[in-house]
């Protein structure tokens, strides 16, 4: 009893209500935009200076090299559809994946329901997604809110869901950049003692991916640390369930 109550008492981060609370409170500091994410155009990161820049950057290096017609895509932590609407003009199908309850209904909004799915997810577990039903999972500008030991556990789950080419592409921050550091810099004294709130950024690094992608048998296809300097992004392939 005494251990589960000390487990009960543990903070954590709420990336739900986080999530949920950023997506409602959306519409009133960024009205002039169209969607919400539109707000995130890569320049923090050095990677853009503007949405179609950042969104040209997304699709030329990260979606139409690897994306092809006949795939299903699995996009864990969808974000208001930005990168979705993206990868709709590649894919055949698209299932959206989110903790976030108003960012899915975001994403529907704006992408509807022909050809996409849409998986409420509990933070914890992937199981509310179909083994086997995905060629592709897609995550960007996700994990880079995410802390490490929950990378972890994703990437655990992941492979029992895809199929075929069992493609991965993977974003997350590196504080081993100098803009990643410099991010470490200004906020860390903010999120002491896991207290941190859900849309924070983690701390993460290239080093600690690849230490997590190798044991977990990933097969790593590019590592890219150049077109989001702040940032990590690793092309790779699942290992197979059999």
């Amino acid at each position: 009893m005494k251990h589960e109550k000390m487990t009960a008492d543990r903070p954590k981060v709420d990336y739900e209500t986080a999530w949920d609370s950023y997506a409602k409170q959306w519409q009133q500091t960024n009205s002039q935009l169209a969607h919400i994410g539109d707000e995130w155009i890569g320049k923090a990161a050095g990677a853009a200076n503007s949405l179609t820049e950042y969104e040209t950057l997304i699709e030329q290096q990260f979606i139409a090299p690897y994306i092809q017609q006949e795939h299903t895509v699995l996009e864990i932590g969808i974000g208001g559809g930005k990168t979705g609407a993206l990868l709709l003009k590649y894919c055949d199908r698209l299932i959206c994946a989110d903790i976030s309850s108003q960012m899915l209904q975001a994403t529907r909004d704006r992408l509807g329901v022909d050809r996409v799915a849409y998986v409420k997810l509990d933070g914890l577990t992937l199981d509310s997604i179909a083994p086997n039903s995905a060629d592709v999972c897609f995550c960007y500008d996700t994990m880079v809110h995410v802390e490490p030991v929950d990378i972890f556990n994703y990437l655990t789950r992941i492979p029992k869901l895809l199929r075929g080419d069992r493609l991965c592409v993977f974003h997350h921050s590196n504080i081993l950049s100098e803009l990643g550091w410099q991010k470490f810099a200004s906020e860390w004294d903010k999120n002491l003692l896991a207290g941190r709130d859900g849309t924070a950024f983690s701390v993460m690094t290239d080093t600690i991916m690849e230490k997590f992608l190798t044991h977990l048998n990933y097969e790593i296809l590019l590592k890219n640390t150049t077109s989001v300097p702040r940032d990590c992004v690793w092309i790779c392939k699942a290992p197979s369930n059999s």
